[in-house]
């Protein structure tokens, strides 16, 4: 019996890692349709670096990073030789203390060893290089967690579905406006700025932050938001010095990577900005395209903050100037839960994203689910988990990132601020 054929729209972690996974099970006519060829430059993905972890208070979370953790590990898989383990420092104050607690219980419960409370005397003396004060900071450490190169990943994952058979659409072709309807109600397929028609029996929108704008009522669920992405380079001589720092991640204002294999170091606020006016959209937050803003970058105010945040662990980084910096977008679930469902109501439509910038450690296994979703097998814990729920936020919900969320255009600074960098980030790899 023959497959259906599958229709993919976007080529970020979700859609790639469906497309892959449904080649493996004997799809042969699957599309993925994308404005820009792997890795694209709009999914938040195709970065320097993500954390990989599997510190969850949800224990199907924790579940699931150990599924692909396992992958990320194996030399034998397709990401052999991209996991880098250096352990990861969990930041909390007055906010987010309460997640860090939840993270360490749900660790001792599954055995999860070496995870424990550090305090900033006995961080800095494990890691010389961390010479900041860490005020006020609680501090939780997990040894088993690290980073990936992320567009090198993304990338690969992709090469590896097209040599599958998997076939990749880009440029005005791939870059989708709307989705096309029949006239009983059921999506058949998606229509390109081109004017092109896409059809296939299943369409599956992974578009992340830009789902609202492609799936009416979308914004009940999913909303854009970006977190702000700044490099600095560091000197030759003081990769070394560095090198074996592990990732810190206050949840209330920034991330700081080790440096990669080209001393790049990259800060990340933990601060989210949402982009409610800077489109024609009404009432919903969608993507500010790097392919079509390559010039703009991290608002002033959130430069301010995180040079603060990077002061209390690593003072003598503060002030570098930065490489380049970026808006990172993200589709973020009211819940931070992914949308991996039948859209409610609508035949041959179904929804693959909202990764809620927790979701890119996932793309070696997340497309099995999807499939799974697909077939009609997903596992009632992960339907439940992952179904459309209409705005409806859970009771017992925990934001590991919990500061309040300002739009883009209360913010300065950000219009036409840098230059969109070289060719050792993965942003610039796309060749349209």
């Amino acid at each position: 019996m023959s497959k259906p054929s599958v229709l993919i729209i976007g080529g970020g972690v979700f859609g790639t890692s469906t497309a892959y996974h449904l080649s493996l099970r004997g799809y042969d006519n699957v599309t993925v349709v994308d404005r820009f060829d792997a890795p694209s430059k709009d999914s938040a993905g195709t970065d320097l670096n993500k954390i990989i972890r599997t510190d969850y208070p949800n224990p199907l979370y924790a579940k699931l990073g150990l599924q692909a953790m396992s992958v990320w590990e194996d030399a034998r898989s397709l990401f052999s030789g991209l996991y880098r383990e250096t352990g990861w420092i969990m930041g909390a104050h007055d906010l987010s203390r309460a997640w860090l607690q939840s993270a360490l219980e749900t660790a001792r419960k599954t055995n999860k060893q070496g995870v424990r409370y550090m305090s900033a005397d006995e961080l800095k003396a494990k890691w010389p290089a961390l010479t900041g004060d860490f005020p006020d900071w609680t501090n939780l450490y997990s040894p088993a967690a690290g980073w990936v190169p992320s567009g090198q990943a993304l990338l690969r994952m992709a090469t590896a579905a097209q040599e599958n058979g998997v076939k990749y659409i880009v440029g005005d072709a791939g870059h989708i406006r709307d989705l096309w309807y029949d006239t009983d109600g059921s999506c058949r397929g998606a229509v390109a700025s081109n004017g092109e028609i896409h059809q296939a029996d299943l369409v599956v929108v992974a578009a992340g932050a830009n789902l609202p704008a492609l799936v009416h009522g979308a914004s009940s669920d999913v909303a854009a938001r970006t977190s702000a992405i700044c490099v600095i380079q560091l000197e030759n001589h003081e990769v070394d010095k560095y090198r074996d720092i592990p990732i810190i991640d206050d949840f209330e204002q920034g991330i700081l990577f080790p440096p990669d294999e080209n001393g790049l170091i990259k800060i990340c606020s933990a601060r989210l900005v949402s982009n409610y006016k800077n489109h024609g959209v009404s009432g919903a937050s969608v993507l500010h395209s790097v392919g079509d803003n390559p010039y703009d970058g991290c608002p002033k105010e959130l430069e301010d903050e995180m040079r603060q945040f990077v002061r209390e662990a690593i003072p003598e980084l503060a002030d570098r100037p930065f490489v380049t910096t970026r808006l990172c977008w993200d589709g973020m679930a009211t819940d931070l839960n992914f949308r991996i469902c039948p859209y409610p109501e609508t035949k041959n439509l179904f929804i693959a994203t909202a990764g809620s910038n927790h979701g890119f450690k996932f793309l070696p296994i997340i497309g099995q689910y999807v499939a799974d979703m697909l077939e009609g097998k997903l596992g009632p814990e992960w339907q439940d988990l992952w179904k459309w729920k209409h705005g409806k936020i859970p009771a017992n919900f925990q934001d590991a990132y919990p500061w309040p969320v300002r739009d883009l255009s209360e913010l300065t600074g950000w219009r036409g601020r840098n230059a969109p960098g070289s060719g050792k980030l993965p942003w610039t790899w796309s060749r349209l």
